[in-house]
């Protein structure tokens, strides 16, 4: 938490601040009183009297330009129609992304300038995701300046990003080969994976000799996430994302620049003054977009309606086309091959019309095993424990492992890996024409291999480093396994 010590010492952040913006020569808070906007050297709060940094801290700091304070007023005045499509202008001018990742993105930048709103509670990660040069540095620097105090940065140390959560709440561009390896190496899995729900805290112990409940400090990690990266995710990382696969459209193409976002800050700050103190529409579930992915996507449907209630067809399309994408991957794990065989001695044996029943857990090893080699095989425990993590109730009938389904849980699990029959999921669009740079760059012959039109390509993350490392903890779990696993 923030120590307030003294009166004016520098401050970038409060609830109910709008931002801080660039006044003539020194940055002013923005605060809405009443209804009424207004630009002031200094704040009185419960704590003290503060002031904002100074310009060459904050600016070295955050490497971004600051709004003008006298802009964001005057648009404060104005019915800015024409903000969306001028923010999709914006970032078509850095790579190419098809119509559904573009208003993805453009919602998301939205979305930054209210994420410490009240009515939200979740803020997902933006994932560009991909072989090298196809853009996702452009795509991520460019999105980063136009959003909410973007930060881009190519490392990840801890306490840079405690400092730049807890002073500024801004937006983290992430911008790293392998960002989980890296996450590995300097301890900050725990900020990767809490980052993207408000009020979750990391703890560290800074103090071990001032003794007990003095030696720890507890760091707010919240805020707005971008990811760029060439390697596949952690599969629970992956969770907190919404993926964007950059299509391979090579072109010319301009580097972002910070001071290229000005206006549109401008714009956007007015924007977030407007709207930050008022309630946010309440949007309904929509089907194929449950659990985790609905509570992370939940801000853009309600962004979106803000914006223009039109706007959430193209929302809703992006997110079932994650949606059916993250199927597909959790039905090519092993715990998918589990649940298909479970659907298959259901259906043939006519059980999936009872109310609940049973199956032996070395019924499920034999089906699984068949076909593989004996150096592959897995053994009864094994499957146990994935049937456990299934949420399925265990039972031990004469010494063999009995698991129990109900009919509800059983249609849940179909559902959620993609075995359910009358539940589909759009899994691509036709493919929409996008204006953009597309000339191919001087003095090279390029071949165009076609837009994938993937907005999650979830497929993709999991193909290189999610299958092998399955398959290394699968071997590590036969090799553990208990000497008295029931035979089949």
């Amino acid at each position: 938490m923030i120590d307030f010590l003294c009166e004016f010492e520098p401050l970038a952040y409060f609830p109910g601040l709008v931002d801080i913006c660039k006044g003539e020569g020194k940055i002013l808070f923005l605060v809405v009183r009443d209804g009424k906007a207004s630009l002031e050297e200094k704040i009185t709060l419960e704590q003290g009297t503060f002031s904002p940094p100074e310009p060459k801290g904050i600016q070295r700091q955050i490497r971004l330009a600051l709004p003008n304070g006298l802009e964001v007023l005057d648009w404060m005045e104005k019915e800015d129609q024409g903000l969306y499509g001028d923010l999709l202008v914006y970032l078509r001018r850095f790579c190419y992304l098809d119509e559904l990742q573009l208003s993805l993105t453009a919602h998301y930048a939205f979305m930054t300038y209210l994420h410490d709103h009240p009515d939200i509670s979740y803020c997902p990660y933006l994932l560009f995701y991909a072989v090298p040069e196809r853009g996702k540095s452009r795509a991520g620097k460019g999105l980063s300046y136009v959003s909410f105090r973007g930060f881009h940065s190519v490392d990840m140390r801890e306490a840079v990003i405690f400092r730049f959560a807890e002073r500024l709440h801004g937006t983290l561009f992430l911008d790293l080969m392998d960002l989980w390896k890296k996450a590995q190496k300097n301890g900050c899995e725990d900020i990767l994976l809490s980052r993207f729900e408000k009020g979750v805290q990391c703890s560290r112990v800074m103090y071990p000799e001032k003794g007990a409940f003095r030696d720890t400090e507890h760091y707010d990690i919240y805020g707005p996430t971008i990811i760029a990266t060439n390697e596949p995710l952690h599969n629970i990382l992956g969770t907190r994302c919404l993926p964007i696969t950059m299509p391979n459209h090579p072109g010319n193409y301009e580097n972002p620049k910070p001071e290229y976002a000005l206006a549109l800050k401008a714009r956007l700050t007015a924007w977030r003054a407007k709207h930050l103190c008022c309630d946010l529409p309440e949007i309904a579930v929509i089907e194929g977009i449950d659990g985790r992915l609905w509570d992370i996507s939940k801000p853009l449907f309600q962004i979106a309606r803000l914006i223009n209630p039109e706007n959430e067809v193209l929302v809703e399309r992006a997110m079932l086309e994650i949606a059916g994408d993250k199927i597909s991957q959790k039905r090519g794990t092993m715990e998918g091959k589990i649940v298909e065989i479970i659907h298959e001695l259901s259906e043939a044996k006519g059980l999936s019309r009872l109310p609940e029943w049973s199956f032996k857990a070395s019924e499920i090893t034999k089906k699984f095993n068949e076909g593989r080699p004996s150096d592959r095989q897995v053994s009864v425990s094994w499957i146990g424990i994935r049937l456990t993590g299934l949420s399925l109730r265990k039972r031990q009938i004469n010494g063999r492992s009995e698991y129990m389904i109900r009919q509800a849980e059983y249609k849940v699990l179909l559902a959620q890996y993609g075995l359910a029959q009358n539940k589909t999921y759009s899994s691509r669009v036709q493919e929409p024409k996008v204006e953009g740079p597309t000339n191919t760059l001087p003095g090279n012959e390029i071949s165009f291999h076609g837009v994938t039109g993937v907005v999650g390509g979830c497929r993709v993350l999991q193909q290189e480093g999610g299958i092998e490392k399955e398959m290394l903890e699968e071997r590590a779990a036969i090799k553990e396994a208990d000497s008295d696993d029931v035979p089949f």
